[in-house]
């Protein structure tokens, strides 16, 4: 047999082991990847519970004191107490978000007034917990509850905005991914990002308030909040696919999705979840999605400035990353006539 015969007869069995490793890698990735996912999950999961979780108290001042110091007696770095001076001051801060839960103490008993919007999970914990509490202060007293921010009746137990928030972020990283991958030249990368922004935020916005009712409040104010979302989470994916290819689409689900979802509190609370965590993950694209969606939707879009920045700080760095990326290569190549 000749030496070219016998080189092609070869090619198949090295094609087989070229195909063999590119499978094993493969797996292994995905392998990797699941470890991940699981342990972030399950560990933020499983360690969740108050952390200096914000509430106030109001009320005669030995009383309001004693309740305090009996709060932090019974769970130690549970809460962080704020003594204010009377009822109205008390409801504003829940409704502000400032605390999650304000208890007013009178002769006549104890309001407590919590907000299930602000998160449905410290609104019930806080509901079983603060009772007992005040128990202990005032034995005879009479503990009334009222959700000043109640769930919508559409979605009772409030899971509409965490369970749309892992749909809203899978496709705004791959419509991200596909349009730095995909596409050539800067109008085109920042005409498709734009689009996919809005069109992300009507839709979501149709179906989260116009259909399913899980949302109130400004329908202007809640498509914008999630036009920036879907904008912020694409323009970063799309930068680091223009920039490191497959590797920073990784890079962005590692960030964006493992860690960022994980952390963000979006189904409970950022102080419920471990510590310094909880407070970082607010600073990603998820957790300040959450926030600012909650702010505008349930509470006349109080404290909406930082979720805001944050989301708008993402968009920026990754059209930042795209117009460098797409600079660099018309510095090597003919000029970009897109």
């Amino acid at each position: 047999m000749s030496d070219s015969s016998q080189t092609v007869a070869q090619r198949p069995g090295g094609t087989g082991r070229r195909s063999t490793s590119v499978v094993l890698l493969a797996v292994g990735a995905i392998v990797v990847a699941q470890f991940l996912l699981v342990l972030m999950f399950a560990w933020s999961s499983s360690r969740a519970a108050p952390r200096d979780l914000p509430i106030a108290v109001s009320g005669p001042p030995a009383a309001a004191r004693g309740l305090a110091h009996g709060l932090e007696r019974t769970q130690p770095g549970a809460f962080t107490v704020a003594v204010l001076p009377d009822n109205a001051a008390a409801r504003a801060a829940v409704t502000d978000r400032q605390v999650y839960a304000a208890i007013c103490l009178s002769g006549a008993g104890a309001a407590v007034y919590t907000a299930s919007e602000a998160s449905p999970n410290v609104a019930q914990m806080l509901a079983q917990t603060v009772p007992a509490a005040i128990e202990h202060v005032l034995p005879n007293a009479t503990v009334t509850i009222t959700d000043l921010a109640p769930n919508p009746v559409d979605d009772p137990k409030g899971t509409a905005i965490p369970t749309a928030l892992i749909p809203l972020t899978m496709t705004s990283i791959a419509a991200g991914a596909m349009i730095g991958l995909l596409s050539s030249g800067r109008r085109r990368q920042l005409t498709g990002l734009l689009g996919y922004a809005v069109l992300a935020g009507l839709l979501v916005t149709v179906a989260l308030q116009g259909l399913l009712g899980g949302l109130t409040g400004s329908w202007f104010s809640n498509e914008l909040v999630i036009t920036l979302a879907a904008g912020s989470i694409a323009a970063v994916t799309c930068g680091l696919a223009s920039v490191a290819g497959i590797a920073g689409i990784l890079l962005t689900l590692l960030v964006a999705w493992f860690f960022g979802f994980a952390f963000s509190g979006a189904t409970t609370a950022w102080q419920l979840m471990p510590a310094p965590w909880g407070q970082i993950a607010q600073y990603l694209p998820v957790g300040a999605t959450n926030t600012g969606l909650r702010s505008v939707a349930f509470f006349d879009g109080a404290r909406t400035a930082g979720p805001l920045a944050v989301l708008a700080a993402w968009a920026l760095a990754g059209i930042a990353l795209t117009l460098f990326r797409q600079s660099s290569r018309q510095s090597t190549a003919s000029p970009d006539l897109n």
